[in-house]
């Protein structure tokens, strides 16, 4: 039988043009691939670098308990007060109040005197812990903290701690962490009240807060 030479070059080159086809194919998919993983990447940097809004406004507020924050002094004020002494061991010692103007000014005012319930607002409350108990055991053991749930592991200051929410009145947001040097625990909340408007001023102000917490 005859076979003709163009008729065996047809058989040859044909699975080879395949080949080419199919490399091509794939060396194009991963191009396209690596290019879209590029850009994700690239996105999820800007995201992650995007620098955070700082008030215009915005002062420093320094405790008495040896650490600081910042705030936006025209729309919150500050109030921190002393709590009365016990010998409890794991005893409140005082409370830092953030509130917005208008809630410090209904306060000052009087607006709720006569049993009625403060606004949520943002809270720093400093405890004793003499027995030095970690983090969480000492938060399952205080009265201070009701229906716990969802405790992660996160940072504040260069410090670790728990972050870890509460329910009652309000639905709370907690990080508590201990205090270098004479291990008192600090706890800072954000509480809501699911009103959106106070819930979302808030919420700003506490992250600006946590971005800005620092010991003196």
């Amino acid at each position: 039988m005859n076979v003709k030479y163009q008729q065996i070059q047809k058989l040859i080159v044909h699975p080879t043009l395949i080949g080419l086809v199919a490399a091509s194919a794939i060396v194009g998919s991963l191009a396209a691939n690596s290019t879209f993983t590029n850009q994700a990447i690239a996105k999820q940097v800007v995201a992650t670098d995007a620098t955070k809004p700082i008030p215009p406004d915005a002062t420093t507020y320094r405790s008495r308990w040896g650490f600081s924050f910042g705030y936006s002094q025209n729309s919150f004020a500050v109030e921190e007060k002393i709590a009365a002494r016990t010998n409890n061991a794991n005893s409140l010692l005082g409370t830092v109040d953030v509130w917005t103007q208008e809630h410090a000014r209904k306060i000052r005012n009087g607006a709720y005197e006569g049993g009625s319930e403060y606004p949520a607002n943002i809270r720093i409350t400093v405890y004793n812990n003499r027995r030095k108990l970690p983090l969480q055991k000492w938060i399952k053991q205080s009265n201070q903290f009701v229906a716990t749930g969802g405790f992660k592991n996160t940072q504040i200051a260069g410090r670790n701690g728990l972050k870890f929410t509460s329910s009652g009145l309000y639905e709370n947001e907690h990080i508590a962490f201990v205090k270098p040097k004479d291990s008192r625990i600090i706890v800072v909340t954000l509480s809501k009240s699911g009103a959106s408007n106070n819930d979302s001023t808030y919420q700003i102000a506490y992250q600006f807060l946590l971005d800005s917490f620092s010991f003196n």
